[in-house]
């Protein structure tokens, strides 16, 4: 599960780096600054989108709701075992997938019967991104941050975690395979360092 993340990064500064080595026509959309740590569901975050060979860096709102909140609950995350199994949201992910950036996330350990923040960072890696959906309802647009199996680092924390997608890997995620991506979403390299910062 990911139900608190931080993204220190800017859109101005996601649309620097990812510009310079670019693959593709880069779109900065305006928006008001978002927040940038702690960030909750229904918080307002940035969202990367692939649209006609052009990839658009927008606001986005973290969860979807398809109706009225007091029968519908919020899809804040989605799993990626429900992607691969149900046709709704396989399609969702063939048409509407999308990448948010982020610099941690934070899951919560037991200690005495108080539960401990614990941020998660990748070691060497400032900016990296969660493989997510999206939905647009009510011209509002709405984002599921996907989440898989936790690797080994992970397995002492949670029993899920978000699936992780590193700067390099940035335009592998909207290559047009989508059956095959979908296959390959796994648990991140347990090869790649992650940290644990109390807090």
């Amino acid at each position: 599960m990911c139900s608190r993340f931080e993204n220190k990064e800017s859109g101005i500064s996601i649309f620097k780096k990812l510009d310079k080595n670019s693959n593709g026509e880069f779109i900065l959309e305006e928006f008001e600054d978002v927040k940038n740590e702690n960030i909750a569901p229904t918080d307002r975050i940035i969202a990367i989108l692939k649209e006609n060979d052009k990839f658009r860096i927008t606001e986005a709102s973290w969860g979807i709701r398809f109706k009225d909140e007091k029968t519908f609950p919020l899809i804040f995350n989605s799993r990626i075992e429900t992607i691969r199994k149900k046709p709704y949201w396989e399609n969702l992910f063939k048409i509407n997938r999308c990448l948010v950036p982020a610099t941690a996330f934070y899951e919560w350990r037991t200690v005495n019967n108080r539960k401990i923040p614990l941020k998660i960072i990748l070691e060497n890696s400032g900016l990296f991104f969660f493989s997510s959906v999206y939905s647009v309802i009510n011209n509002k647009l709405m984002v599921s941050i996907i989440t898989t199996e936790p690797n080994r680092f992970m397995k002492n924390i949670h029993t899920r975690m978000p699936h992780i997608i590193k700067e390099e890997n940035f335009f592998d995620f909207f290559n047009d395979e989508s059956n095959k991506f979908i296959k390959e979403i796994q648990p991140l390299d347990d090869k790649i360092p992650m940290e644990i910062e109390e807090i």
